[in-house]
């Protein structure tokens, strides 16, 4: 028998570069190293942030003595999927009310896309080849998802220009233009990767090309709320849609606004023209459930339900939720302000014009690595910069640092 594994030529995997830095920064001993490429909402002690009440009705589950311990349905729990299904749609829902919408619940926002993008390969448009528009620069997570579930034809549209910190919406709509009819169109909102936010002319624009073109909208609804404050303003896009008789579906992400992230509880919305059929994707999602996961998990997805059901604790949930996003806009403000008393020739504007967890600052990948190696700042490759990661301790030293290295390349 051989002592060589049959696994002896299975070749490592290169880490992705935003890996490589976060170990890089846990090995540096520097004393004023800062880590800016987090993907969790912080509070002002760096730890993950959690609402409280988030906390107190997580202990009264925990420690209730009649808590069922029994698997939930493929599907997920009923009572989570309706709850996050009128938070993104609104409880007046004509799509509701019609009961055309629902949804299955998923382990996190990522397994809702895969779930999504495998039915969608699978049924629609089955005579061709499917083809998806994702954003750029928000394109790596969704482009990962779509190659490993074997979707090849990818078209990124432009929503954003590093150079000019600016949106590029007559590129968006020219890119979506020369798109294949067809398409699914992945669309983020809420808490974007870039902060931007289109204003509702422009979702009309875009919604007028999907519906000219055939397309299918596949929104991401990241933490609502957590952009403007205001759970209907973030998901307003959506609605939209919905009232212009689009079928579409949307993943939902709960981490950063209910800080669950250890319990990976998303939802993936289905809005169809007819109950019958809701019914009919519903039951082959659930066929692809079983094959993947089995059951998604209880304990988050009863957090989220308790407190969505409850007035008192919903609303109690909304303020701690707009407390939040006052706290990152004071953040962005004082970036902003720190950077233009440094003198550093240009513009910051577009840090206070994003919104939501992240933005993007206009840096360059060469500046990144400068900052990296001489700072011990450590920001994604991009740029993007987690607003939630600064603080008293740090933003000066931050901004300091963008200003000598934005200065350094103008000269």
């Amino acid at each position: 028998m051989t002592s060589l594994s049959v696994f002896i030529d299975v070749p490592k995997t290169s880490k992705l570069k935003e890996e490589q830095q976060e170990e890089e920064f846990l090995q540096n001993r520097h004393h004023r190293k800062v880590f800016l490429g987090q993907r969790i909402l912080l509070s002002d002690d760096g730890l993950p942030w959690v609402p409280l009440v988030v906390r107190k009705v997580y202990q009264q589950i925990l420690n209730d003595p009649i808590r069922s311990y029994e698997d939930l349905p493929a599907g997920g729990s009923p009572e989570f999927v309706r709850a996050v299904t009128e938070l993104a749609l609104g409880k007046t829902s004509k799509a509701i009310m019609e009961n055309r919408a629902g949804g299955i619940q998923t382990p996190g926002s990522t397994a809702a896309f895969r779930l999504g993008v495998e039915f969608l390969s699978r049924w629609c448009n089955v005579d061709q080849k499917m083809s998806v528009c994702i954003p750029q620069p928000d394109c790596d997570w969704y482009k990962c998802t779509l190659e490993a579930a074997g979707v090849t034809d990818i078209y990124p549209y432009r929503i954003w220009d590093g150079k000019t910190t600016k949106l590029v919406f007559l590129e968006l709509l020219k890119d979506l233009e020369m798109s294949p009819d067809h398409s699914v169109v992945v669309l983020p909102i809420c808490c974007t990767p870039t902060g931007i936010q289109l204003s509702s002319s422009e979702w009309k624009e875009m919604a007028s090309i999907l519906k000219k073109k055939n397309m299918f909208p596949f929104f991401h609804l990241k933490d609502q709320g957590m952009a403007s404050g205001d759970v209907d303003m973030d998901a307003w896009p959506l609605q939209y849609f919905v009232s212009e008789n689009f079928e579409l579906f949307c993943v939902q992400s709960f981490s950063a606004s209910f800080g669950l992230y250890g319990e990976s509880v998303g939802s993936l919305l289905l809005v169809m023209r007819s109950n019958e059929a809701l019914l009919s994707v519903r039951s082959q999602m659930e066929c692809l459930v079983y094959g993947k996961w089995s059951t998604p998990a209880a304990t988050g997805a009863r957090v989220v339900a308790t407190i969505l059901y409850n007035p008192m604790l919903c609303e109690e949930w909304k303020d701690n939720v707009q407390t939040t996003v006052k706290r990152l806009l004071i953040i962005r403000e004082k970036m902003r302000e720190t950077l233009r008393l440094l003198e550093t020739l240009r513009s910051w504007n577009h840090i206070t014009e994003q919104s939501g967890l992240f933005t993007y600052i206009g840096l360059t990948s060469d500046q990144v690595d400068f900052l990296a190696k001489e700072n011990n700042l450590y920001l994604p490759e991009a740029g993007q910069i987690n607003i939630s990661g600064l603080n008293a301790n740090n933003l000066h030293y931050v901004t300091q640092c963008i200003s000598d290295v934005t200065l350094n390349d103008m000269k």
